[in-house]
């Protein structure tokens, strides 16, 4: 028995399971995850207007800048969009209405000098209704900025105001870190590595229509 079930170890690794069915598991284990118990999505459209410094000593320190004039913008290299719960309010069974703050982290690049930038963290309020117990945690770190624009609105004495559109694709998960019991054909067996060939000559990108 011992040695059949070496040989089924052996043979069962990751992959599409056969035209017949992958074979029963050989183990029950009890491992740690985070357990999602619920998900949503929305994408939301904002607006923010911000203050930048301008002139000698301030943010973006070179150049001149008029109304209108566009300002390069995009998420904030390392960091990743966050929420919070300000308020939480049970409805039926383990639901919950949550109230939350939704942080945005933009830096603004001076196009007069890609290396002078403004960080800036744009928030908004977002209300959802999602399977909330006690003790989930509520996570927010898979959304992701779809698009951001930014344009000069206003030019005052050493500032400028920031107008700036942006999307986001807001991902919401209540997550709590739990023992779970799973089906079990035993240890992963790394393969040994391969290296693709390259594609000589490159391929052409394929065509819109």
């Amino acid at each position: 028995m011992a040695d059949e079930v070496s040989i089924q170890q052996q043979v069962i690794g990751p992959g599409v399971c056969p035209p017949q069915g992958c074979p029963p598991p050989t183990r029950i284990e009890c491992i740690m995850v985070d357990k999602v118990y619920d998900s949503c999505f929305q994408v939301e459209s904002r607006s923010r207007d911000t203050t930048v410094t301008t002139g000698v000593g301030g943010e973006f320190a070179t150049g001149t800048f008029t109304v209108g004039q566009a300002i390069p913008c995009a998420l904030t290299t390392g960091s990743s969009i966050s929420c919070s719960v300000i308020n939480k309010v049970t409805t039926t069974g383990n639901f919950a209405t949550l109230t939350l703050v939704v942080s945005v982290p933009i830096t603004l690049t001076n196009p007069n000098a890609p290396t002078q930038t403004a960080n800036r963290v744009f928030t908004f309020t977002k209300v959802v209704t999602l399977c909330a117990p006690d003790g989930v945690a509520v996570d927010c770190s898979e959304s992701t900025l779809l698009f951001c624009n930014c344009v000069v609105s206003a030019v005052g004495v050493g500032t400028i105001t920031v107008t700036c559109d942006f999307q986001v694709c807001v991902v919401i998960k209540t997550v709590l870190t739990v023992q779970l019991l799973v089906p079990s054909y035993g240890f992963c067996v790394p393969a040994p590595c391969a290296v693709a060939p390259g594609v000589c000559p490159p391929a052409p990108p394929a065509q819109c229509f």
